[in-house]
């Protein structure tokens, strides 16, 4: 489940976005800010592991299960 990281052309506003294993890259990305559908990987940021993939991932050991 790699966390990619996004540039919205429109609005500049950078988010991260997580596809699950399993699925397909989506086509479209739309802007978490603005709802713009242009936003884009930006190249030079490498996929970053998600922590349930992660050893020791379980309750109160990663900020999703805080």
């Amino acid at each position: 489940m790699p966390i990619l990281t996004l540039e919205c052309p429109q609005c500049s506003h950078v988010f991260q976005g997580l596809v699950l294993e399993g699925t397909r890259m989506p086509e479209v990305w739309v802007c978490s800010n603005c709802g713009s559908r242009e936003a884009h990987l930006l190249p030079d940021e490498e996929p970053v592991t998600h922590p349930w993939e992660e050893e020791g991932h379980g309750p109160g050991l990663c900020p999703c299960c805080n």
